[in-house]
């Protein structure tokens, strides 16, 4: 669901505008938009079926109104009266003002500026990499040279979580999947946002997808994929003390794969990016360095292999390719 193409109509523009009033049956939106009812009938049909609009009987009579408050909150926004409406945005500069509220913990202020990205019909990925990725790069940055403290910085993650919610909302799934996927991460792993981002990917993708989270010990995460037997496994190590936790993940997931378990293992994140052979030679698959990497070259690769044999070997995949050692003392370095 993307509401915002569907206010982009304008007898649905108008149906919504109605129906932030209250709920109407048809017979009142003919009446008070002056659309015929035919056309009524088959915008609602269109909106309900996008989880936009809901229906609730009384009696004989059927009513119709917005199915949640983040919907709502996107109409009253789209329609504001005297707002010009918002084709072009600047991400980059709207990544920085949202990364400032976000710092402040204004998080009506993060509201509105995701919003307008949201009516100036970004993509999905843009969306999340650009401009949410982009404000948690800026705030990452200004911690790292304390400029804002650690509380500031969690604030700032708790926030885009939740902003990531709300963009949920508007990108219904584009297609229907018959794939599943894990993601989570391994134990001393606690930067989730960009796997979070990955795993509203897939399921805007079609995907069906469970989403571990942080910190997950490797027995229980080990479990998980056995049990649910998913096609793909997805980790993301950031940080250098988690890089040993999620190898003994890799590896213990490896050991799985060999009991005919057929899955995929990608990995991302910083510790990966500098730090890429250990993680092959553990038994990972293939590495992307972001969202739009995996989402532009991974995923269509894993996709067109899935459709046609199943068979993950004759994936082609960027990334960890190359088999190679990683001196231990690099890996005593990072930990230090």
């Amino acid at each position: 669901m993307n509401v915002y193409e569907e206010l982009s109509e304008a007898s649905r523009r108008t149906i919504l505008k109605e129906l932030l009033k209250g709920p109407r049956n048809v017979s009142e939106l003919v009446e008070q938009t002056g659309l015929k009812q035919p056309n009524v009938s088959n915008h609602l049909a269109r909106m309900r079926a996008k989880g936009i609009v809901r229906a609730s009987k009384d009696g004989r009579q059927v009513f119709y109104s917005i199915a949640s408050a983040d919907i709502e909150d996107a109409v009253r926004s789209f329609l504001r009266e005297g707002e010009d409406e918002v084709f072009e945005i600047n991400i980059a500069e709207s990544a920085k003002e949202y990364a400032k509220a976000a710092i402040r913990g204004d998080e009506g202020k993060c509201a509105e500026i995701l919003d307008r990205c949201l009516k100036a019909r970004l993509t999905i990925l843009e969306i999340f990499q650009d401009f949410l990725g982009g404000a948690m790069a800026t705030v990452g940055t200004w911690y790292k040279v304390e400029a804002i403290d650690e509380a500031q910085e969690h604030m700032a993650s708790a926030i885009t979580e939740r902003m990531l919610s709300r963009t949920a909302q508007f990108f219904g799934p584009r297609s229907r999947s018959e794939r599943s996927a894990i993601l989570g991460c391994a134990p001393h792993s606690w930067h989730v946002i960009g796997l979070r981002m990955i795993n509203d990917y897939l399921r805007f993708c079609g995907w069906k997808t469970q989403y571990l989270g942080a910190n997950v010990p490797v027995d229980s995460f080990v479990a998980s994929v056995r049990e649910n037997k998913p096609d793909l496994v997805l980790i993301s190590c950031s940080a250098a003390d988690s890089i040993e936790s999620t190898l003994e993940l890799i590896r213990s997931l490896t050991e799985l794969r060999s009991t005919k378990q057929d899955f995929l293992v990608g990995v991302g994140g910083g510790a990966v990016l500098n730090y890429p052979h250990a993680f092959r030679d553990a038994g990972a698959d293939f590495s992307s360095r972001d969202l739009k990497t995996f989402a532009l070259e991974a995923l269509p690769e894993i996709e067109r292999v899935g459709r046609a044999s199943g068979d993950w070997n004759d994936a082609q995949l960027n990334g960890l390719k190359q088999k190679a050692t990683l001196d231990v003392s690099e890996l005593e370095t990072a930990n230090d």
